[in-house]
């Protein structure tokens, strides 16, 4: 049993889950494989359709990037990544922020949140997915492709006070596709849902933070596949000058 496997196990069979709609054990939870990539993007939690089969649902990203078949969440999301001119599939993985299967981003708010036991199992799946991006993709480039998730990364602290993973950052540049950023290190700050990460691992990663993309969204505010890579290059070229010894 892999260690996510491993911890969502325990988090759906603790004890406050007895205080959580049904449904949430029931429909079970679903998880990338991850592993290291230069990019990562990430969602909010997996859906649950109707006609989708209870269980558990767990597999490589590069599943999803190789799947010839039209996707309205996936697809639009490939776009990002690969064109005729760049390709970021074998750069990119993927993640959702949260594990359980839900069509509605609003059960979260109005079925979890408004309870103590559901802010308990907020915290541990987000402290799982932040010691997965800290120790196991490690990325250089973070696509948060969702609006709702930004708060989750620390991004609204400075505006509400939210801190969750607690993320610090600086502000980049604004694009039509989104806002760019820069970590810079973590929130001092004792609210932070994983205390034991002292520092993070990620000072330099570039965040793109920006909303959900589907098939309706103008292809202004899509991040497009040559956009990724020069931020790419822009991080590795960085990284390179501080190499040298001056």
């Amino acid at each position: 049993m892999n260690n996510t496997l491993k911890r969502l196990f325990e988090i759906w069979h603790s004890d406050y889950m007895d205080a959580l709609p049904s449904a949430i054990k029931d429909r079970g939870y679903s998880f990338a494989d991850n592993v290291k990539r230069d990019i990562l993007i990430t969602g909010f939690n997996p859906s649950f359709r109707d006609g989708d089969s209870q269980g558990i649902i767990h597999g490589p990203a590069a599943n999803l990037w190789k799947d010839e078949k039209w996707d309205n969440y996936v697809g639009p999301m490939k776009k990002m990544i690969v064109d005729d001119s760049v390709d970021l599939r074998e750069k990119t993985d993927y993640l959702d922020i949260f594990y359980f299967r839900e069509q509605e981003q609003s059960f979260l708010r109005e079925k979890i949140l408004c309870k103590p036991e559901g802010i308990r199992f907020v915290v541990d799946q987000l402290n799982l997915t932040m010691h997965i991006i800290e120790n196991i993709v490690m990325p250089k480039l973070i696509v948060v492709k969702n609006k709702e998730s930004w708060a989750y990364f620390g991004k609204l602290y400075e505006e509400k006070g939210w801190v969750w993973m607690g993320y610090r950052f600086q502000h980049i540049q604004n694009m039509a596709c989104g806002e760019l950023c820069r970590i810079t290190g973590l929130i001092d700050s004792q609210e932070r849902i994983a205390p034991e990460i002292k520092e993070t691992g990620l000072c330099g990663t570039f965040v793109l933070f920006t909303k959900h993309i589907n098939q309706f969204t103008t292809a202004e505010e899509r991040p497009k596949p040559a956009l990724l890579k020069t931020i790419l290059d822009w991080y590795d070229a960085e990284k390179a000058v501080r190499s040298f010894s001056l």
